[in-house]
């Protein structure tokens, strides 16, 4: 197992601002990405499920450190980019780590790794003043990126966003397109769903786009039908870095510890015997 301090260097060198570099980069992590199905099915080991970064590089590092010489699956809810600090060296970082230890890191796509969002929310901006004009680049290994991933031995689901109203089974979401602007409504519901305590069904979500709020019904049903018990999403900020619901059915994650305010990032921590940790970043 290589020490994760090596396997930090081309983020300590020039290269990180480097078209050249960043260019081969993104090709060799979107043939990686281009392999995976859409659903990942997760190892029978501990797992770290981390939620929002949004360019919080420091933070990425930290947590790496912490689990990296233990036998631990991490796993990235989305949101790599867009508002935060350092949004270039933030995805650079895990798309090379992506490349090195595919089966260690498991990066989920979430609703900033879209076209549409990267232009209004900053990063494109920064791609184009730190690395000259590779949005395009960026846009098709975002597109590459899996929707969810599955624990069978924990009973675990993790998503971006949520359950969505047209998926019943999780394995239909293998057979879900692959696009750089999600237009497929069940796709997009998993990157922008939100759950709602007191609803029941699916609910307008004030969002808008077409996205959903979720009740407690419907993902009781949801998990049942699937043999699962917990839902493990990101996607809402908590100054908390976390939030339960449905009596823990659901636990929301926020990982990136500046966003517009101070937050205490969280992450969540499974042990190989399905004991849950939430530990501050």
């Amino acid at each position: 197992m290589n020490a994760v301090n090596d396997l930090f260097w081309p983020i300590h060198q020039a290269e990180v601002s480097s078209p050249e570099w960043t260019e081969g980069l993104l090709a060799r992590v979107s043939k990686v990405l281009s392999r995976e199905p859409r659903l990942i099915r997760l190892p029978d080991s501990p797992l770290v499920f981390v939620g929002d970064t949004h360019g919080d590089w420091e933070a990425t590092k930290s947590l790496l450190r912490k689990y990296w010489d233990s036998p631990t699956t991490f796993v990235f809810l989305g949101d790599y980019v867009d508002r935060g600090p350092n949004q270039v060296e933030n995805i650079n970082l895990l798309f090379e780590l992506k490349c090195q230890t595919p089966e260690r890191l498991i990066l989920l796509r979430g609703n900033h790794e879209t076209r549409s969002i990267n232009e209004r929310y900053g990063f494109y901006s920064e791609v184009k003043e730190r690395v000259g004009g590779l949005t395009e680049a960026y846009a098709s290994s975002f597109r590459e990126l899996p929707l969810a991933a599955v624990s069978k031995h924990q009973g675990i689901f993790a998503v971006h966003g949520g359950i969505a109203e047209d998926l019943d089974y999780i394995e239909e979401i293998n057979d879900l397109p692959r696009e750089e602007e999600p237009e497929n409504t069940v796709t997009f519901q998993l990157l922008w769903n939100d759950p709602k305590e007191k609803i029941q069904g699916f609910k307008q979500n004030c969002r808008g786009g077409g996205s959903r709020l979720f009740g407690r019904d419907v993902t009781e049903k949801f998990l049942e039908e699937n043999h699962l018990n917990l839902i493990v999403r990101a996607h809402e900020v908590f100054e908390q870095g976390y939030q339960e619901f449905f009596g823990g059915l659901v636990i929301s994650l926020f990982s990136c510890r500046h966003y517009r305010r101070p937050i205490e990032g969280k992450v969540l921590h499974i042990d190989g015997d399905g004991g849950q940790q939430l530990v501050s970043v």
